[in-house]
């Protein structure tokens, strides 16, 4: 008995990498932009991408159009001009900072003048303080603290998204807490923290980095119908959230995603790459979420590998919804580059 589960397993590991291996999108006539990416501004990274795009394209026939840059905690606010020119247009950036727990660096009167050279929306850090504070008395432990009101009231003002903002960490069902955030009360005080920013600031149009990590268990998802429900202007990717989809119940999960379809976007979290050796990780890290998206099949490990996940085979207008529709409404000058790139805006 126990030899012939072994081999059940075995078959089963060696069915999915095949289909993996196999795998052919059966949408190539919808583009996809990565929301949320950390490609930076060196001129191998950007290479390395464009290079991956032709691959994905030859090889599955995904057309992984554009990507949202993020810049890189060692380099927040990348050089715009260069990283259009070296990408051809296809990797636009968003200025980022990840000091919110010490303070936001960016001073909120020079933001019009970043959204005006062409920044897409501003990326804010603030996960666990624990992982930027020693003590969360000597500095800004929740992304509500009033140190930060000016930022995100020039935001509105202007009309400058949040784009990936990054609030909270993963919190898993009990017995998987995961070691990012395992205390649930921490967790829900800075998701509640959140909250009452978007309360304050109702106009903030926003995309909520990783599903707002309100997708690691099935009333975490429920609570997030909540919040989009409540507040219009918000919108969430699914960058690094790939992985814990095994966590729910996968009906509720699909669910979730056609009913807020127009709330979602597509984003990996991908890094900068400055090697030549990581081609067919990265290109699999790819593959892995289109599949999970597209088919029903189980994959083996999300975005960042891991345990099978059953694919969600959603709709194909959800899915042209959640990989690019949703970000050309959402970031300035995107959908103008879209167009300049040869592709129509419907």
């Amino acid at each position: 008995m126990i030899v012939s589960k072994f081999i059940l397993v075995i078959q089963f590991v060696g069915a999915a990498l095949l289909a993996q291996a196999q795998f052919k999108t059966a949408y190539p006539d919808i583009p996809r932009i990565d929301v949320h990416s950390h490609i930076g501004d060196k001129n191998q990274s950007l290479s390395n991408y464009l290079e991956l795009r032709e691959l994905l394209f030859i090889e599955t026939g995904i057309d992984l159009a554009m990507w949202i840059n993020l810049g890189t905690r060692a380099k927040p606010v990348v050089d715009i001009t260069k990283v259009n020119s070296l990408s051809e247009g296809r990797v636009l950036s968003s200025i980022a900072d990840y000091s919110a727990h010490n303070g936001l660096e960016i001073n909120p009167d020079s933001l019009k003048y970043f959204l005006d050279l062409g920044y897409t929306g501003y990326k804010i850090w603030s996960g666990p303080w624990y992982r930027a504070l020693e003590n969360k008395e000597d500095g800004f432990p929740y992304i509500d603290d009033k140190a930060h009101i000016n930022t995100f009231k020039m935001m509105e003002k202007i009309g400058m998204p949040g784009a990936s903002i990054h609030v909270a960490d993963p919190n898993g069902p009990w017995n998987e807490r995961t070691a990012w955030l395992a205390d649930p009360i921490e967790y829900w005080k800075e998701i509640t923290a959140w909250r009452n920013l978007l309360e304050r600031h109702p106009d903030l149009i926003v995309v909520s980095a990783h599903g707002n990590w309100l997708m690691c268990q099935d009333a975490q998802i429920d609570y997030l119908r909540n919040m989009l429900a409540t507040f219009p202007n918000l919108n969430i990717d699914l960058a690094a959230t790939f992985q814990y989809f095994r966590l729910v119940n996968t009906e509720n999960l699909r669910a979730f995603m056609i009913e807020w379809a127009d709330r979602i976007l597509y984003g990996t979290d991908i890094s900068e790459w400055e090697g030549d050796q990581l081609t067919d990780k990265r290109k699999q890290q790819y593959i892995r979420t289109f599949q999970i998206l597209e088919t029903d099949n189980f994959v083996e490990g999300g975005f960042f590998d891991g345990l099978p996940i059953k694919g969600l085979k959603l709709p194909k207008e959800v899915l042209a919804k959640i990989y690019y529709q949703n970000a050309l409404r959402i970031y300035p000058g995107l959908a103008q580059q879209y167009e300049n790139l040869g592709y129509q805006v419907e």
